[in-house]
């Protein structure tokens, strides 16, 4: 699936994920601090910013979605698991996770229908976001090493090519 990685790989994704989450909630907090402050405890601070247990428990999110990403998509410990399914599975255990996070650190109310809404259609948004990103990626990477391979396949024609001649020189002389 993936190449071998280094746990420096881990940590920058880590960083990435967190980053990323980070700056998007603190938008949110300049957007809708102040009237989410008494419904959630992600905007506790209002506008004011993000409390640093929010953030660790942003961070300690980042870990776990990292860690589904190397559980699924290496060969290390599941093996012979069709990239849909390994998909199905991270998506399914990062989702259980946050649900669990959305309960116990009372991210939002969890007896109203509407946040569970938002939150499940945001995260499908980002999830497609994210896929179509990525298809684009592989594709970008696919059409580049077909190019590469389609220059190195031509070379080696030239060459075969330039070979035959020589041999047909020597014999001539």
């Amino acid at each position: 699936m993936e190449e071998r990685k280094t746990v420096i790989d881990y940590i920058e994704q880590v960083m990435k994920i967190f980053g990323f989450s980070i700056i998007m909630l603190n938008i949110f907090c300049i957007l809708f601090g102040e009237s989410a402050k008494e419904f959630s405890t992600i905007f506790a601070l209002g506008k004011e910013g993000l409390r640093v247990v929010t953030m660790l428990q942003f961070l300690t999110l980042a870990v776990w979605i990292t860690f589904c990403r190397f559980l699924f998509f290496t060969d290390i410990i599941i093996k012979n698991m069709r990239t849909v399914w390994r998909t199905i599975c991270m998506i399914g255990a990062i989702l259980v996770v946050m649900m669990i996070y959305i309960m116990v650190f009372q991210w939002f109310p969890k007896d109203e229908w509407l946040p569970w809404v938002m939150f499940l259609s945001n995260f499908l948004v980002c999830f497609a976001m994210s896929l179509a990103a990525m298809t684009f990626k592989e594709y970008s990477e696919n059409k580049r090493m077909e190019e590469a391979l389609g220059k190195m396949k031509r070379l080696n024609q030239m060459q075969e090519e330039n070979r035959g001649k020589e041999e047909n020189d020597g014999i001539r002389n």
